[in-house]
Parts: C-alpha cells; structure tokens; sequence
C-alpha cells in the first residue's frame, strides 16, 4: 500500500485537530463583581508616615535616645580602635589581639581610649574617627599623615576590658630554602595573643563641651 504524501497527511492531521476542537457556547449567567472592587475601610497606609523624626540637639539627648533602647550591659555596642584596627564590641563579648605590651596580669584591667562610635539598635552617636576615611579624600598625601580626628571623650562613654590569660597558638614551621645552594633552613614560631573580656558600656551625662565634628 503507497504510504500518502506529506501535504496529504498535514491535510488529515489539521481536519482531525479542527473536528475535535468544539466550541464553546457563550456563558447564560453572569458572574459577580471581585470582592477586591469594593473598598474596604479602615485599612492601614501602604506607605510609612514622610514625617521626618526630630533628631537631637545635643550630646545629653542623644545619650538619652541611647539609653532609652539599653542598659550597660544589653543592647548597647562600641566601634573601638585597637593594634590599627576597628573592632566592634558588645558586652561580655571576648576578643583575642597579640600579646599587649607591656605585659599585664590576669585580672587587671584596661581602659578604651580610642571609641569612635557608641549606639543602640536605632540610635548611635559618631566621632568624626569613624568616617577618617571619606574626611581624608579631600587632603593631599602630606596632609593625610598628620591629620587627627577627635574620638568620643571618656566623659561621654566608657568601657574597661579584662584580662583573661596570654596564651599561645600551635607551633608553627617554615622551610627556607634556596635553589642549588644547598640552603635549608626551617623557622619555628609560636604566636603570642591576649585574650580580653568586654567590660559594661557607660554613658555619661553629656554635660561636657561638643567636640567639634561629633555626629548625632
């Protein structure tokens, strides 16, 4: 039997896909209005409020806000510079630096000089040290060296860290040698660290002269 052409079988596939496609008869009812038509009252905004919040005056009001949201010892954090580099600080936290020099006693305890930045979950207060790196983009190299910026005084926040113990890390090897010179030689390292526990963060009263550049 001679299989058909392909027009002849195209033909017959789009006769079958036509009789088996019946059409639909037109609705008789008509269905009710979406509930989503109607307004519903008493619905909150889909916005927030554009009223902007009044920020503080001073430093004591700021302190205040801060204090408000926390106690010493929950909900507060420091930005504090330590061995050139920032660490951020909750209380009771334990942090782990190189051995500290000159070498102190278990037990003793050590007062943050270089605080850039205290606050709470929604309110913080800033020293011009926190933001060094976008101040320093408009001096030149020479001015970059010396220019200073002032941190929150001890007046307005204080925090004392605790000595825990000086211990050491593992042993550390490394194998030097140099190519067809018959040089080997291996180098042995213990690294020496300080461990530190957190102290309560205290806020003062602010009743001390702004320094200049604090940001609330």
């Amino acid at each position: 039997m001679p299989r058909p052409s392909i027009p002849t079988a195209l033909a017959r596939l789009s006769i079958r896909s036509l009789q088996t496609s019946a059409p639909l008869p037109p609705p008789t009812t008509s269905l009710p209005l979406s509930s989503s038509a109607t307004p519903i009252p008493n619905l909150p905004p889909l916005l927030p409020s554009t009223t902007p919040s009044t920020l503080p005056s001073s430093t004591s009001d700021a302190l205040a806000l801060i204090k408000s949201q926390s106690t010493p010892s929950t909900g507060r954090y420091i930005l504090a510079r330590l061995h050139a580099r920032t660490y951020l600080l909750h209380p009771r936290d334990i942090l782990t630096l190189p051995t500290l020099k000159p070498l102190q006693a278990p037990g003793s305890t050590l007062s943050l000089t270089k605080i850039l930045e205290v606050g709470s979950r929604e309110y913080s207060l800033r020293s011009p040290a926190a933001q060094a790196k976008e101040l320093k983009k408009g001096l030149t190299w020479k001015e970059k060296k010396t220019a200073e910026f002032p941190t929150i005084p001890p007046e307005v926040v204080r925090c004392e860290l605790t000595v825990l113990e000086h211990t050491k890390s593992p042993m550390e090897r490394l194998l030097k040698k140099k190519r067809r010179k018959g040089y080997k030689k291996t180098i042995e390292h213990k690294q020496g660290w300080t461990r530190l526990r957190v102290g309560d963060i205290l806020l003062g009263e602010g009743n001390v002269v702004k320094p200049e550049g604090l940001q609330i």
